[in-house]
Protein backbone atom coordinates (compact mmCIF):
# COMPACT_ATOMS: atom_id res chain seq x y z
CA UNK A 1 0.00 0.00 0.00
CA UNK A 2 1.30 3.41 -1.00
CA UNK A 3 2.39 5.86 1.79
CA UNK A 4 0.50 8.93 2.23
CA UNK A 5 1.72 12.17 1.29
CA UNK A 6 2.98 13.93 3.88
CA UNK A 7 1.10 16.73 4.86
CA UNK A 8 1.53 20.54 3.50
CA UNK A 9 2.38 23.26 6.14
CA UNK A 10 -0.65 24.60 7.53
CA UNK A 11 -0.30 27.85 5.57
CA UNK A 12 0.50 26.61 2.49
CA UNK A 13 -2.46 23.96 2.81
CA UNK A 14 -5.71 26.03 1.26
CA UNK A 15 -4.23 28.48 -1.27
CA UNK A 16 -2.15 27.65 -4.57
CA UNK A 17 1.61 28.59 -3.46
CA UNK A 18 4.88 28.77 -5.21
CA UNK A 19 7.97 26.39 -5.30
CA UNK A 20 10.07 29.18 -3.79
CA UNK A 21 7.22 29.31 -1.28
CA UNK A 22 6.95 25.93 -0.33
CA UNK A 23 10.69 25.94 -0.13
CA UNK A 24 10.88 28.45 2.52
CA UNK A 25 8.29 26.60 4.33
CA UNK A 26 9.78 23.35 4.71
CA UNK A 27 9.02 21.72 1.95
CA UNK A 28 11.15 19.52 -0.19
CA UNK A 29 11.07 19.48 -4.02
CA UNK A 30 10.44 15.68 -3.81
CA UNK A 31 6.85 16.61 -2.01
CA UNK A 32 5.98 19.36 -4.77
CA UNK A 33 6.26 16.84 -7.30
CA UNK A 34 3.87 14.98 -5.83
CA UNK A 35 1.18 13.59 -7.81
CA UNK A 36 -1.93 14.71 -5.31
CA UNK A 37 -0.81 18.47 -5.85
CA UNK A 38 -2.71 20.37 -8.55
CA UNK A 39 -0.27 22.40 -11.25
CA UNK A 40 -2.43 25.43 -11.72
CA UNK A 41 0.52 26.98 -13.50
CA UNK A 42 4.55 26.06 -13.93
CA UNK A 43 6.25 26.57 -10.90
CA UNK A 44 2.96 26.83 -8.83
CA UNK A 45 1.28 24.28 -6.47
CA UNK A 46 -2.18 23.80 -4.88
CA UNK A 47 -3.35 20.79 -2.42
CA UNK A 48 -6.86 21.03 -4.29
CA UNK A 49 -8.06 21.85 -7.97
CA UNK A 50 -8.86 25.67 -9.26
CA UNK A 51 -13.03 25.47 -8.90
CA UNK A 52 -12.85 28.78 -11.10
CA UNK A 53 -12.15 30.86 -13.60
CA UNK A 54 -11.07 33.70 -10.44
CA UNK A 55 -9.11 31.11 -8.51
CA UNK A 56 -7.13 29.64 -11.57
CA UNK A 57 -6.00 33.84 -12.42
CA UNK A 58 -5.03 34.23 -8.58
CA UNK A 59 -2.89 30.90 -8.89
CA UNK A 60 -1.39 31.67 -12.31
CA UNK A 61 -0.65 34.80 -11.62
CA UNK A 62 1.87 33.83 -8.55
CA UNK A 63 3.84 32.50 -11.36
CA UNK A 64 3.81 35.69 -13.67
CA UNK A 65 6.47 38.19 -13.86
CA UNK A 66 6.20 41.32 -13.01
CA UNK A 67 4.16 44.01 -15.07
CA UNK A 68 1.78 41.47 -16.31
CA UNK A 69 -2.20 42.21 -15.83
CA UNK A 70 -5.14 40.34 -16.90
CA UNK A 71 -7.13 41.49 -20.26
CA UNK A 72 -9.49 40.81 -22.77
CA UNK A 73 -12.15 38.00 -21.93
CA UNK A 74 -10.14 37.23 -18.76
CA UNK A 75 -10.23 40.83 -17.93
CA UNK A 76 -13.94 41.16 -18.77
CA UNK A 77 -14.74 37.99 -16.59
CA UNK A 78 -12.54 38.75 -13.39
CA UNK A 79 -14.85 42.66 -13.29
CA UNK A 80 -17.82 40.63 -13.21
CA UNK A 81 -18.81 42.13 -16.56
CA UNK A 82 -21.29 40.01 -19.59
CA UNK A 83 -19.74 37.84 -21.90
CA UNK A 84 -21.12 35.47 -24.65
CA UNK A 85 -21.95 32.44 -23.75
CA UNK A 86 -19.45 30.27 -25.77
CA UNK A 87 -16.66 32.03 -23.83
CA UNK A 88 -18.47 31.93 -20.35
CA UNK A 89 -18.80 28.19 -20.88
CA UNK A 90 -15.26 27.59 -21.88
CA UNK A 91 -13.07 30.55 -21.20
CA UNK A 92 -10.23 28.98 -23.00
CA UNK A 93 -6.90 30.31 -22.18
CA UNK A 94 -6.02 33.24 -19.55
CA UNK A 95 -5.44 36.32 -21.63
CA UNK A 96 -2.30 38.19 -19.78
CA UNK A 97 -0.90 41.19 -20.88
CA UNK A 98 2.31 42.80 -20.87
CA UNK A 99 4.21 46.28 -21.94
CA UNK A 100 5.49 45.67 -25.80
CA UNK A 101 9.13 45.62 -25.00
CA UNK A 102 8.56 43.53 -21.89
CA UNK A 103 9.47 39.26 -22.78
CA UNK A 104 6.48 37.47 -23.95
CA UNK A 105 4.91 34.84 -21.52
CA UNK A 106 4.80 31.42 -22.82
CA UNK A 107 3.06 29.37 -20.42
CA UNK A 108 0.65 26.80 -20.69
CA UNK A 109 -3.11 28.09 -20.16
CA UNK A 110 -1.91 31.57 -21.11
CA UNK A 111 -2.56 33.95 -24.08
CA UNK A 112 -0.14 36.57 -24.38
CA UNK A 113 -0.89 40.47 -25.14
CA UNK A 114 0.94 43.14 -25.47
CA UNK A 115 0.61 47.13 -25.06
CA UNK A 116 0.16 47.18 -21.39
CA UNK A 117 1.35 50.61 -21.23
CA UNK A 118 -1.21 52.02 -23.51
CA UNK A 119 -4.13 50.58 -21.04
CA UNK A 120 -5.07 51.23 -17.25
CA UNK A 121 -4.54 48.40 -15.08
CA UNK A 122 -6.90 48.43 -11.59
CA UNK A 123 -6.68 45.53 -8.99
CA UNK A 124 -9.97 43.51 -8.61
CA UNK A 125 -9.86 40.91 -5.42
CA UNK A 126 -6.12 41.59 -5.66
CA UNK A 127 -5.49 40.75 -9.45
CA UNK A 128 -4.33 43.51 -11.65
CA UNK A 129 -6.71 43.56 -14.70
CA UNK A 130 -7.18 46.27 -17.62
CA UNK A 131 -9.56 48.73 -16.85
CA UNK A 132 -13.26 48.36 -18.09
CA UNK A 133 -12.82 50.77 -20.96
CA UNK A 134 -9.52 49.64 -22.60
CA UNK A 135 -10.93 45.87 -21.92
CA UNK A 136 -14.09 47.30 -23.67
CA UNK A 137 -11.43 48.44 -26.70
CA UNK A 138 -9.45 45.10 -26.75
CA UNK A 139 -12.50 43.12 -27.12
CA UNK A 140 -13.46 44.68 -30.25
CA UNK A 141 -10.90 43.08 -32.06
CA UNK A 142 -12.53 39.67 -31.39
CA UNK A 143 -15.80 40.30 -30.41
CA UNK A 144 -18.92 41.37 -32.58
CA UNK A 145 -20.52 44.76 -32.43
CA UNK A 146 -23.91 42.98 -30.29
CA UNK A 147 -21.84 41.45 -27.64
CA UNK A 148 -19.85 44.77 -27.65
CA UNK A 149 -23.02 46.79 -27.05
CA UNK A 150 -23.85 44.37 -24.21
CA UNK A 151 -20.36 45.09 -22.68
CA UNK A 152 -20.78 48.60 -22.78
CA UNK A 153 -23.96 48.65 -21.28
CA UNK A 154 -22.56 46.53 -18.35
CA UNK A 155 -20.06 48.83 -17.90
CA UNK A 156 -22.29 52.18 -18.10
CA UNK A 157 -24.80 50.65 -15.87
CA UNK A 158 -21.67 49.41 -13.63
CA UNK A 159 -20.74 53.34 -13.20
CA UNK A 160 -17.23 52.92 -14.93
CA UNK A 161 -17.86 55.46 -17.77
CA UNK A 162 -20.12 57.42 -19.77
CA UNK A 163 -21.95 56.32 -23.10
CA UNK A 164 -20.13 59.43 -24.51
CA UNK A 165 -16.49 58.11 -22.38
CA UNK A 166 -16.79 55.11 -25.09
CA UNK A 167 -18.00 56.93 -27.65
CA UNK A 168 -15.21 59.32 -27.48
CA UNK A 169 -12.46 56.84 -26.83
CA UNK A 170 -13.52 54.95 -29.75
CA UNK A 171 -13.80 57.65 -32.22
CA UNK A 172 -10.13 58.57 -30.63
CA UNK A 173 -8.57 54.75 -31.59
CA UNK A 174 -7.88 55.30 -35.13
CA UNK A 175 -5.70 52.62 -36.92
CA UNK A 176 -6.45 50.69 -33.95
CA UNK A 177 -7.55 46.91 -34.94
CA UNK A 178 -11.47 46.50 -34.18
CA UNK A 179 -12.13 50.26 -33.74
CA UNK A 180 -14.71 50.11 -36.44
CA UNK A 181 -16.49 47.77 -34.34
CA UNK A 182 -15.78 50.14 -31.43
CA UNK A 183 -17.13 53.07 -32.78
CA UNK A 184 -20.40 51.09 -34.28
CA UNK A 185 -20.83 49.64 -30.84
CA UNK A 186 -20.42 52.87 -29.17
CA UNK A 187 -23.49 54.27 -30.87
CA UNK A 188 -25.64 51.78 -29.49
CA UNK A 189 -24.46 51.63 -25.89
CA UNK A 190 -27.36 53.70 -23.58
CA UNK A 191 -27.74 54.44 -19.78
CA UNK A 192 -30.72 52.02 -18.54
CA UNK A 193 -30.50 48.95 -20.10
CA UNK A 194 -31.18 46.41 -16.93
CA UNK A 195 -29.65 42.98 -18.45
CA UNK A 196 -27.60 41.18 -21.67
CA UNK A 197 -30.68 40.03 -23.08
CA UNK A 198 -32.05 43.91 -22.85
CA UNK A 199 -29.35 44.79 -25.06
CA UNK A 200 -29.60 42.01 -27.26
CA UNK A 201 -33.18 43.08 -27.91
CA UNK A 202 -31.94 46.48 -28.66
CA UNK A 203 -29.98 45.78 -31.00
CA UNK A 204 -32.38 43.27 -32.25
CA UNK A 205 -34.67 46.50 -32.68
CA UNK A 206 -32.01 48.61 -34.45
CA UNK A 207 -31.23 45.97 -37.09
CA UNK A 208 -35.08 45.63 -38.13
CA UNK A 209 -35.26 49.71 -38.54
CA UNK A 210 -37.48 50.03 -35.52
CA UNK A 211 -37.73 52.91 -33.58
CA UNK A 212 -35.35 52.59 -30.60
CA UNK A 213 -37.38 52.36 -27.20
CA UNK A 214 -36.96 53.74 -24.10
CA UNK A 215 -34.96 52.07 -21.32
CA UNK A 216 -36.65 50.62 -18.06
CA UNK A 217 -39.11 53.60 -17.86
CA UNK A 218 -41.80 53.85 -14.78
CA UNK A 219 -45.63 53.88 -16.12
CA UNK A 220 -47.94 55.46 -13.23
CA UNK A 221 -51.65 55.50 -13.01
CA UNK A 222 -53.93 58.52 -13.71
CA UNK A 223 -53.62 59.41 -10.00
CA UNK A 224 -49.60 59.03 -10.27
CA UNK A 225 -49.49 55.74 -8.54
CA UNK A 226 -46.51 53.42 -9.71
CA UNK A 227 -48.18 50.85 -11.96
CA UNK A 228 -44.84 48.96 -13.05
CA UNK A 229 -41.50 49.62 -15.10
CA UNK A 230 -41.31 48.23 -17.84
CA UNK A 231 -38.00 46.90 -20.14
CA UNK A 232 -39.03 48.97 -23.13
CA UNK A 233 -41.11 51.68 -23.85
CA UNK A 234 -42.58 52.90 -27.08
CA UNK A 235 -45.04 56.07 -25.95
CA UNK A 236 -45.66 57.02 -29.03
CA UNK A 237 -47.16 54.19 -30.04
CA UNK A 238 -48.53 53.05 -26.70
CA UNK A 239 -46.02 49.99 -26.97
CA UNK A 240 -44.22 48.43 -24.27
CA UNK A 241 -41.77 45.33 -24.54
CA UNK A 242 -40.78 42.58 -21.54
CA UNK A 243 -38.20 40.68 -21.88
CA UNK A 244 -39.24 37.41 -19.50
CA UNK A 245 -36.13 34.58 -18.67
CA UNK A 246 -37.40 30.94 -18.00
CA UNK A 247 -37.86 32.57 -14.39
CA UNK A 248 -41.17 33.21 -15.31
CA UNK A 249 -42.18 29.42 -16.71
CA UNK A 250 -40.99 27.53 -13.76
CA UNK A 251 -41.81 29.75 -10.76
CA UNK A 252 -45.47 29.51 -10.41
CA UNK A 253 -45.83 32.39 -8.23
CA UNK A 254 -43.85 34.76 -10.37
CA UNK A 255 -45.86 33.97 -13.38
CA UNK A 256 -49.02 34.78 -11.39
CA UNK A 257 -47.60 38.11 -10.90
CA UNK A 258 -46.54 38.80 -14.36
CA UNK A 259 -50.18 38.25 -14.94
CA UNK A 260 -51.72 40.76 -12.86
CA UNK A 261 -48.85 43.45 -13.46
CA UNK A 262 -49.45 42.71 -17.60
CA UNK A 263 -53.61 43.30 -16.58
CA UNK A 264 -52.75 46.43 -14.79
CA UNK A 265 -50.91 47.78 -17.74
CA UNK A 266 -53.24 46.85 -20.16
CA UNK A 267 -55.78 48.45 -18.38
CA UNK A 268 -53.75 51.65 -18.82
CA UNK A 269 -53.96 51.64 -22.81
CA UNK A 270 -50.80 50.44 -23.40
CA UNK A 271 -50.15 47.44 -25.81
CA UNK A 272 -47.79 44.52 -24.16
CA UNK A 273 -45.23 42.42 -26.46
CA UNK A 274 -43.79 39.98 -24.48
CA UNK A 275 -40.09 38.55 -25.53
CA UNK A 276 -37.87 35.40 -24.24
CA UNK A 277 -34.95 33.74 -25.03
CA UNK A 278 -36.33 32.18 -28.61
CA UNK A 279 -37.08 35.95 -29.69
CA UNK A 280 -33.09 36.43 -29.39
CA UNK A 281 -32.64 33.40 -32.14
CA UNK A 282 -33.74 33.58 -36.00
CA UNK A 283 -36.79 31.34 -36.52
CA UNK A 284 -40.50 31.80 -36.37
CA UNK A 285 -40.69 33.20 -33.21
CA UNK A 286 -38.32 35.87 -33.57
CA UNK A 287 -39.88 36.21 -37.41
CA UNK A 288 -43.91 36.56 -35.20
CA UNK A 289 -42.33 38.75 -32.73
CA UNK A 290 -40.73 41.10 -35.50
CA UNK A 291 -44.15 41.62 -37.62
CA UNK A 292 -46.13 42.26 -34.69
CA UNK A 293 -43.69 45.18 -33.60
CA UNK A 294 -43.58 46.44 -37.70
CA UNK A 295 -47.51 46.31 -37.37
CA UNK A 296 -47.40 48.12 -34.13
CA UNK A 297 -45.15 50.99 -34.62
CA UNK A 298 -44.34 51.84 -38.03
Amino acid sequence: MPARPTPLPPELADRAFTLAEGLDAGVGIGRMRGSDLFRPTAGVRSASPCPDLRSLAAATALGLPRGTAFSHATAALLLGLPVPWAVARAPGPLDVMRETDAAPIRRRGCRFHRGLERRRVIEVGGLLVTSPIDTWLDLAVCWGRTDLVVLGDAIVAAGWASPQVLRARAEAGRGRRGIRTARAAGDLVRVGSASPQESRCRCLFVDEGLPEPRLNVELRDPYGFHVATVDFLWRESKVVGEYDGDQHRTDRRAWRYDRARRARIEDLGWTYVEMDGDSLRPGPVQDALLARLRRLLL
